[in-house]
């Protein structure tokens, strides 16, 4: 370990990790979506780390039940449209529409593909408005046994 041993100001260096050192590897990529403008940043993100780690990208979709009869016939559809522009060709993929409350599903759904990474977005609503409306995301970082990775697109 090599230390600074200046009088002024010394800061301790920390070594760097050793070439045999584990590690994290992303094989499968879960990335729930609600097909608003910030879903794409989280899905870029997804592609990147999918790209740097030879992982499977999970696309998810999960209709609040009262709106199962007018959003399933889309929902497939959608999922597949935004897959051809952003993801074809590109990593290896899925889709996935689940039907029921959002959290619930994105925690059921990490949990049976055994992902190893869970990326999504988060509109970043403070105050009243955060209480109003809840947080899928927050609920599901804080619920998660899996690692999550959040990007709030700016």
């Amino acid at each position: 370990m090599r230390r600074n041993t200046a009088k002024s100001k010394s800061r301790k260096t920390v070594p760097s990790a050793p070439s045999s050192a584990p590690r994290t590897v992303f094989r499968k990529i879960l990335c729930p979506i609600d097909f608003d403008r910030i879903s794409i940043p989280a899905l870029k993100l997804a592609h990147t780390i999918a790209r740097q780690n030879g992982a499977r990208i999970y696309l998810l979709y999960v209709i609040p039940a009262a709106l199962r009869a007018e959003l399933e016939p889309l929902a497939e559809k959608n999922l597949l449209a935004v897959t051809r522009k952003w993801l074809e060709g590109k990593v290896p993929n899925e889709v996935i529409v689940r039907t029921g409350k959002p959290v619930e599903g994105v925690l059921k759904a990490a949990q049976e593909l055994d992902a190893d990474l869970v990326v999504m977005a988060t509109h970043g609503r403070t105050g009243a408005r955060r209480a109003r409306l809840g947080s899928v995301t927050e609920e599901v970082v804080r619920r998660s046994t899996r690692p999550v990775m959040t990007i709030h697109p700016g």
